[in-house]
């Protein structure tokens, strides 16, 4: 019985996606953030709409789409007084869409609107911290190469504020970008995935950097 549900468990780590109806559903962010839980592990229609906080009612759609579409397959059935409870599994672990096979338009409007949501919870979590310990208001200097730069006022006696930000553009050579962008892994790296313990709290971190379009 262990080898049998060992076998019905088994996904391969990637699957290369390029039928619409697929790629349809897999950049559409509503419809990922539903394949998400299935994708982790396996789930019944009420494990995974709990851990999405909706109704399995409203789920059911998603999974029957995602089952039509060979993103998520049944993996057996658990025997119950009455109907049998299906168990269900995305059929990889990471599925991965070519930019040929994507509708035009489509890629942006997945990735802005994600970033989007994570940007918006960021400023609003920064926006937070910002007015409790930088109470004196907003700074107008001169940036010491063009334009200026925009900042908070710091308290003559500053307690330690758990926000830090600054946004801009820097001139740095190829080298430089390197070792920022190694830097920046590293910290993902450690501190990019939720830990489990006591004393943790959650914070939003945005992390980035990128050459600018030449011209600009």
């Amino acid at each position: 019985m262990k080898d049998t549900l060992s076998n019905q468990l088994a996904q391969p780590q990637s699957l290369v996606v390029t039928d619409h109806v697929a790629v349809d559903l897999l950049m559409n962010l509503n419809a990922a953030r539903r394949l998400g839980p299935f994708i982790r592990r396996e789930q019944t229609l009420g494990s995974a709409a709990a851990e999405l906080t909706m109704a399995a009612s409203s789920l059911s759609y998603w999974v029957g789409r995602f089952i039509a579409a060979g993103l998520v397959r049944v993996t057996r059935h658990e025997a119950r007084a009455g109907k049998p409870i299906p168990h269900y599994l995305a059929t990889a672990h990471e599925f991965h869409v070519p930019f040929d096979a994507i509708p035009p338009g489509a890629k942006d409007l997945l990735l802005h609107t994600g970033r989007r949501r994570v940007f918006e919870r960021y400023v609003d979590a920064s926006d937070r911290a910002s007015e409790k310990y930088f109470e004196g208001g907003i700074k107008i200097a001169a940036h010491p190469v063009a334009g200026v730069e925009l900042g908070f006022i710091e308290p003559e006696d500053p307690a330690p504020a758990p926000v830090t930000e600054w946004w801009g553009t820097v001139s740095i050579t190829d080298e430089e970008a390197a070792e920022v962008h190694r830097i920046l892994n590293d910290v993902h790296e450690r501190f990019g995935r939720d830990q489990q313990g006591p004393g943790r709290r959650r914070y939003a971190m945005v992390i980035g950097l990128a050459p600018m379009p030449r011209g600009r």
